[in-house]
């Protein structure tokens, strides 16, 4: 066999592995925000919040306070969970926009 077939995968490996741009966006977006009571205004601490098709997630502080950072296209999809609060879901269309979530309690 002639060595220049048997080793041309080469010549496109580096094509392969630096031209990633369209798999990846030049950064991740990051999502901050706080989330809330509805009722009381009074931040929730220990909330969990995440983004349904990927493993991003994370949990409020004190503050009630959450940042997430993802390489997902956006919109993304935010849910957020807290077992005393109704489950919401909020479409994010612009990571630089902060997020402020209000949840209802459960009855």
């Amino acid at each position: 066999m002639n060595r220049t077939h048997r080793n041309s995968w080469l010549i496109a490996l580096p094509a392969l592995i630096f031209n990633t741009s369209e798999i990846f966006p030049e950064r991740p977006h990051t999502i901050a925000g706080a989330v809330k009571n509805s009722a009381t205004g009074k931040y929730i601490e220990n909330a969990y919040v995440y983004i349904t098709s990927g493993e991003e997630e994370a949990l409020t502080n004190s503050k009630g306070a959450f940042t997430i950072s993802t390489w997902q296209d956006l919109p993304v999809t935010l849910v957020i969970e807290h077992p005393v609060y109704k489950k919401q879901k909020i479409r994010i269309t612009d990571a630089s926009q902060y997020q402020l979530i209000k949840l209802d309690p459960k009855q």
